[in-house]
């Protein structure tokens, strides 16, 4: 996991479609995993990366660059954050790179997550990661648990 070394939660909003109850909480508290397995079911996260993590002084040095594996890393843990439980990628359907994100000049980012319960354990995960007005990133992926 990444989360609270890499990047931090600055915010969580989870919602859902039907008029579920709308959930924020900052940093500094618990998540209410107020979404269950629900289908059909939305979160934001405003994220700050630690631009002083070590995979930045290697990717690359003197011009760090936040890897794409990371960026898809991120919306993993924040699933598995929100369902408290530990996800991983198990296939990605479509991944779009759309700008580069780099730490000095983007450290805060938007990571807007829906998803579908599927087979099994596994649940089909969409994400836009946006920052001040910029779309860095799309993603259609599946995730699953082994339990």
């Amino acid at each position: 996991m990444l989360l609270n070394s890499f990047f931090y939660i600055e915010k969580e909003e989870t919602a859902g479609n039907l008029g579920d109850t709308f959930h924020v909480a900052s940093q500094n508290t618990e998540s209410k995993n107020s979404v269950g397995t629900d289908d059909g079911m939305s979160a934001q996260y405003h994220i700050r990366l630690n631009p002083e993590h070590p995979i930045f002084k290697g990717h690359f040095p003197g011009c760090p660059i936040t890897p794409g594996v990371c960026v898809v890393q991120i919306a993993v843990d924040l699933f598995s954050y929100l369902f408290k439980q530990e996800y991983h990628l198990h296939k990605a359907k479509n991944i779009k790179f759309l700008n580069i994100i780099k730490p000095d000049e983007t450290d805060k980012l938007c990571y807007q997550l829906s998803w579908e319960k599927q087979e099994n354990n596994e649940y089909r995960l969409k994400a836009m990661v946006q920052g001040d007005e910029i779309t860095y990133a799309k993603m259609d992926i599946t995730v699953e648990t082994e339990n």
